[in-house]
């Protein structure tokens, strides 16, 4: 059994809503300025779902130089990025390059959303959330360097943190309603992502609370935990749809 497609040739019965919506890509892609092969696609992809892996390593290498007193449960781990601590290089590495790696998923998800609006949208939020990284990487906190007149390296690093959670955030929250015309992103992914980042908000609250001092580092590291989750299960996903 065939179906007639508009091009009057038959397209198979067997195949699924999300081969055919498949088979359009490069057509979509085309028509929005963008050339991305199934190649680089699955590179692209791999890239972002390696930053989580890569940033954890990193960081379990800096907290073997952690300097004295410092406790994993009240410190937040940009104290590993200090000035003068032992494991600022390592520390401000794993910033860095997390925030670069990450940046894998911007083309796929603007690819996925069919361009558009939508697909900016996505992809401008990921690279703010990448931008936010770097910059933490860049500008330590506990310093009062001045970066402009009235911002210190420790205002900016709390700036770029902000970006990083916020943006991060958004994504979760926005990507299902820009994805909601592809088949592949109705099913579990979207009540994932909406779960992930009802639990991202559940857990700033008490990470910026004043009441929570001694459980921010805590606190910080379960917010890592939640958006780096869906990172890599949004990147590998987009990897096995390449």
């Amino acid at each position: 059994m065939a179906l007639r497609s508009n091009t009057g040739v038959g397209v198979p019965a067997h195949r699924t809503r999300d081969s055919i919506d498949r088979s359009g890509d490069r057509d979509h892609v085309r028509s929005n300025g963008m050339r991305l092969s199934r190649s680089i696609r699955y590179r692209l992809a791999s890239m972002a779902a390696f930053a989580p892996l890569y940033y954890t390593s990193v960081t379990a290498r800096a907290m073997r130089k952690a300097p004295p007193g410092y406790s994993s449960t009240q410190h937040t781990m940009s104290r590993l990025a200090a000035r003068g601590t032992s494991s600022a290089k390592l520390m401000n590495a794993a910033f860095a390059g997390y925030g670069v790696l990450v940046q894998g998923l911007g083309p796929l998800l603007h690819h996925e959303a069919r361009g558009g609006k939508r697909g900016r949208a996505l992809w401008g939020l990921v690279a703010i959330y990448g931008l936010g990284a770097v910059l933490a990487a860049k500008y330590p906190t506990r310093s009062e360097r001045q970066v402009l007149p009235g911002i210190t390296e420790n205002s900016a690093h709390n700036i770029a943190g902000g970006m990083t959670l916020s943006s991060i955030g958004l994504l979760m929250a926005l990507s299902p309603r820009a994805l909601k015309e592809r088949p592949a992103w109705c099913g579990w992914w979207r009540w994932f992502s909406y779960g992930m980042f009802a639990a991202t908000c559940i857990l700033t609250l008490p990470y910026y609370s004043r009441t929570w001092l001694r459980k921010r580092g805590l606190f910080q590291r379960s917010l890592f935990v939640t958006t780096m989750t869906w990172v890599m299960t949004t990147a590998l996903r987009l990897r096995r749809l390449s």
